[in-house]
């Protein structure tokens, strides 16, 4: 049984361990198990008017399906994750100021999910690294964010740092990210909250 628990904040890394064709393709390519990547808020509180309790509900921030939204933990219970946890007193001082953030990002209707960032930035950049070639593109930020731009813009927002804010991160950019711990590998479950 784990002792871990998750704190507000912490990234989570899932691990595409899969042999469907797609996945075994898809790891090749990035030369990467990482495929996705979302941020714990925490245990929110929610009034039920009907029986008049407080119910607590896990949620994280992510770039899902529709673009930016808060889901319930629950949903990813049994993935494969790494979780990463902000390593400065200082920097996780900031974090109030993150979630404040994923929440605004989360309920902005232009928020949508950035289709096509993957083919102009994200599969070029794959490509350059994997014939080592410099990456030429000019990036740019804006309310379309894939799941690795939208967890890097609450940080960026809530001034926190992580990557650098000129290339389009990577799931596994944020397991080399200089202010960042590995806190846990397994699986996300009940025992995490």
């Amino acid at each position: 049984m784990s002792e871990f628990k998750l704190c507000p904040g912490d990234i989570l890394v899932n691990v595409n361990r899969r042999q469907d064709p797609f996945s075994v393709v898809k790891r090749w390519a990035m030369n990467s198990p990482y495929d996705h990547i979302f941020m714990y808020l925490g245990k929110v509180q929610i009034f039920a008017t009907l029986c008049q309790r407080e119910i607590r509900i896990p949620l994280l921030f992510e770039s899902f399906g529709r673009g930016c939204s808060l889901r319930s933990l629950s949903e990813r219970y049994g993935q494969e994750v790494v979780i990463l946890r902000l390593k400065s007193e200082h920097d996780r001082e900031r974090i109030p100021y993150v979630l404040w953030e994923a929440i605004r990002l989360a309920s902005d209707e232009r928020a949508r999910y950035d289709y096509w960032c993957i083919a102009s930035f994200i599969i070029p950049r794959i490509l350059a690294q994997k014939l080592h070639l410099p990456l030429p593109l000019k990036y740019d930020r804006d309310p379309f964010m894939v799941c690795s731009e939208a967890v890097m813009e609450v940080f960026l927002r809530g001034r926190v740092e992580i990557l650098p804010p000129d290339i389009v991160p990577l799931p596994e950019d944020f397991l080399t990210a200089p202010l960042l711990d590995r806190v846990y590998e397994g699986t996300v479950d009940e025992l995490l909250t």
